[in-house]
């Protein structure tokens, strides 16, 4: 289960890269650096980490993030991709110390807020995640991650508007924000809004999350969510959550209108509505032509298509 969990949590986070070697800065950019001795020697290890973490090496990664903190200790980028190595072991400890000691180096790191709050949240100690995750939102206000793992702490606490407010943020920052899709398909099911429930979960499983395990990390068994909230879940809404049963299949004319919609709204690219709609890209695009959408409108239309 905890690994789930972790999957989901640091699923969008990103690496930092160092700043002189013509990388684009993904996160945590740093300001212009000042000259120091074991700078060019502390971003090559930098780099050589991420190279080692992409690759599933964990421990050559830590070993290489480790180094270039020997030759420069106040490297911000290299602890915070230490703590995100650490995090893919599953050293939950480790990882709290290494984003600590990022947000040290600089204080307005909102991503080694997220990661930390990320650390907090594996450890249970909720409030604590709550507090760094809002930090990091502050710092940044176009976070996607830390708005989705913010939503995430809500509906653990069946804060539910709350929890969908952060998701919604979240799809509105990144349209192929899945886990934020996935998290909301399961907040609607507490007020009962099977339809947006299913829209959310098929968008979600397009963007290739499985929505099980964020369902099954909570509550175990439809039966078990059943009994601690009350609701039963019709049958079309729990077979979506069944591991023997594909994702359902909409027919032809239905999924083209839920994939024009979504486009339509912004709420995916054209690649990612074709594979929605079940056909190629250039079909999907002649596709939109044929029927004369726009591509502005309302980003709440696509739940509230009735599927």
């Amino acid at each position: 289960m905890k690994n789930n969990i972790a999957l989901d949590l640091y699923a969008h986070c990103g690496f930092a890269h160092a700043y002189q070697c013509g990388y684009s800065i993904t996160v945590g950019e740093l300001s212009k650096p000042t000259q120091h001795p074991n700078l060019a020697a502390a971003e090559m290890h930098n780099t050589r980490g991420i190279a080692y973490s992409q690759k599933g090496e964990q421990d050559k990664a830590i070993e290489a993030f480790s180094k270039a903190i020997d030759l420069k200790p106040d490297y911000a980028n290299a602890h915070y991709n230490q703590g995100l190595a650490y995090l893919k072991k599953g050293e939950v400890d480790k990882a709290w110390s290494a984003s600590y000691r990022a947000i040290q180096c600089k204080r307005n790191y909102a991503e080694a807020y997220t990661n930390r709050g990320i650390a907090y949240h594996l450890k249970g100690e909720t409030l604590y995640a709550l507090q760094d995750y809002t930090m990091a939102i502050g710092l940044n206000q176009k976070l996607t991650e830390a708005y989705t793992n913010r939503g995430s702490l809500h509906l653990d606490k069946l804060d539910i508007q709350h929890a969908l407010d952060d998701f919604h943020i979240a799809i509105k920052l990144d349209p192929n924000a899945g886990l934020a899709y996935g998290h909301a398909g399961i907040a609607y099911l507490h007020y009962q809004h099977w339809k947006k429930t299913k829209a959310d979960w098929i968008v979600a499983s397009i963007l290739r999350v499985d929505i099980r395990p964020l369902f099954y990390t909570r509550y175990e068994s439809v039966a078990a969510f059943a009994q601690k909230t009350g609701i039963q879940l019709p049958a079309d809404v729990s077979d979506m959550l069944c591991p023997d049963k594909p994702m359902p299949e909409f027919e032809e004319g239905a999924r083209l209108k839920l994939a024009l919609k979504a486009y339509k709204n912004r709420e995916l690219s054209t690649g990612l509505s074709a594979r929605l709609a079940g056909m190629s890209r250039e079909a999907f695009i002649y596709a939109m032509g044929k029927h004369g959408l726009s591509p502005f409108g309302t980003v709440e239309e696509i739940r509230e298509l009735g599927f």
